[in-house]
């Protein structure tokens, strides 16, 4: 009886820290955030959610970051010059308003710096508004 409580508790707690709103960052990861001005955000060829790549794009203007998006079947090589120093992926389930998660990862050719996995709430907020949080914790600004 004992064992088997021990084992749920220890599940719940693993599975609360799996899809923890925080970012990961890599040993430099803070410090390379703050010196980000411009990323290139990498084109997904079967996107589920068109338009999420600008909404991104958005969200880093606020925080002063510059973007360009880069289609990356046609133009790989890109990401390897110097004002794609950062790129950011994403990744999403879901369509619109049923969209379960959003995982980014920025990173440079040849190292991560942060990552995040978040579920947004499109069906009671603002998309826009919940993608510019989403982003601000992955930039680890709140």
């Amino acid at each position: 009886m004992k064992l088997s409580t021990l084992l749920i508790i220890g599940s719940a707690a693993l599975l609360s820290a799996c899809q923890s709103s925080q970012p990961s960052l890599s040993d430099k990861g803070a410090q390379e955030l703050g010196n980000i001005r411009h990323l290139c955000i990498l084109t997904r060829t079967k996107d589920p959610n068109p338009g999420l790549n600008e909404k991104i794009a958005h969200a880093l203007q606020q925080h002063g970051i510059s973007s360009e998006t880069v289609e990356v079947p046609a133009n790989r090589q890109r990401l390897y010059e110097p004002e794609c120093r950062y790129n950011l992926r994403y990744n999403s389930q879901g369509r619109g308003d049923k969209l379960n998660y959003i995982s980014l990862l920025i990173r440079t050719p040849e190292y991560p710096v942060a990552s995040l996995r978040a579920h947004p709430n499109f069906k009671t907020a603002d998309q826009q508004a919940e993608v510019d949080q989403i982003v601000s914790r992955l930039l680890n600004k709140k």
